[in-house]
């Protein structure tokens, strides 16, 4: 199966244990050929326009377009469904893995310990959960980084004036993306953790028990989200320009996380990262004062962009 993907391809070259440099050929065949898809596609199609023409919508408003938030919803539902899918597979994944964790590193000393790093905690399923979970946490706030942009996204290309013009206030208006940001991180966040927890359970005889500390785990993750969310509301208000700098904080966060406790870095550079302040569930202690600290800063960020956003210039 690892064929019929490309990060396979590079791991088939087997560096130091095969060395088979002729597999390197095969993403760059891949490229070429999506390249000349291209290209002979765009020989084919009108300036601006698609293979497939456009058609008319119809005269009157949709009932689903007759609110900033059922605005939202439509232009988002399909980004929103596709990153659910994704985490579905994750969960399912992760889930299926996790009762035979042990048997997978047995005898792997190295992969254990990094493992058992990276989870902070003393079992070794446990630990597998945590960091896989993290992982899916880091991953959630880029959709809610993704989705929060939208707002940036449609003031560029000139889409917001329409709207804003008429009796839909600024507020009004990014509110709508900003719960399609905040919410669709939470169910991300669910839907994989359902599928781990039943997965996992089925797989341990214990579906409910399961199924309910998998959920607990996901859950606690939630506020870390959404920090990244808040930063990108905060600079599309209070710095438009710099918007797209929310994404280098999610690599940041993705760096400390993943590779801060491998590499030993001090306790007060790991705490720039919300994900380190969150509890490392399960196995651990559940303490809900950092979740209540954590959205009170997301707060202030939203409240931050949005006060910037009503008092600025609409940009192109």
């Amino acid at each position: 199966m690892t064929w019929l993907s490309p990060v396979g391809w590079v791991e088939q070259i087997r560096p130091y244990g095969g060395d088979r440099y002729w597999v390197a050929l095969l993403p760059l065949a891949a490229a070429a050929l999506v390249a000349g898809c291209a290209y002979a596609l765009i020989e084919r199609r009108d300036l601006g326009a698609g293979l497939v023409p456009s058609r008319p919508g119809p005269a009157t408003a949709a009932p689903g377009l007759r609110s900033p938030l059922a605005l939202a919803w439509r232009l988002q539902r399909g980004s929103m469904a596709a990153w659910a899918a994704g985490f579905l597979v994750y969960g399912l994944v992760i889930g299926g893995l996790a009762n035979g964790i042990g048997d997978l590193v047995d005898g792997n000393s190295g992969t254990t310990d990094v493992i058992t790093k990276m989870g902070g905690q003393n079992g070794l399923v446990d630990a597998f959960l945590v960091t896989c979970i993290g992982i899916m946490a880091i991953l959630a706030s880029t959709y809610g980084v993704q989705a929060a942009l939208r707002l940036r996204a449609e003031e560029t290309q000139q889409r917001a004036e329409p709207v804003l013009v008429a009796a839909v206030g600024r507020v009004r208006w990014a509110a709508g993306h900003l719960l399609i940001a905040l919410a669709g991180t939470a169910v991300m966040m669910l839907v994989s953790g359902l599928a781990i927890g039943v997965t996992y359970g089925a797989a341990a005889g214990d579906v409910g028990g399961k199924t309910a500390e998998a959920l607990g785990a996901v859950l606690v993750q939630v506020p870390a989200a959404w920090v990244a969310t808040g930063i990108a509301v905060a600079l599309f208000g209070l710095a438009p320009r710099l918007a797209l700098g929310a994404w280098a904080m999610v690599g940041l966060f993705l760096l400390l996380g993943q590779l801060g406790p491998l590499l030993d870095l001090g306790q007060a550079v790991m705490d720039l990262s919300p994900f380190t302040h969150v509890p490392k569930l399960p196995g651990g202690d559940m303490r809900a004062t950092p979740l209540v600290v954590l959205t009170a800063i997301v707060a202030a960020l939203v409240g931050a962009g949005l006060y910037g956003f009503r008092r600025r210039d609409v940009t192109a």
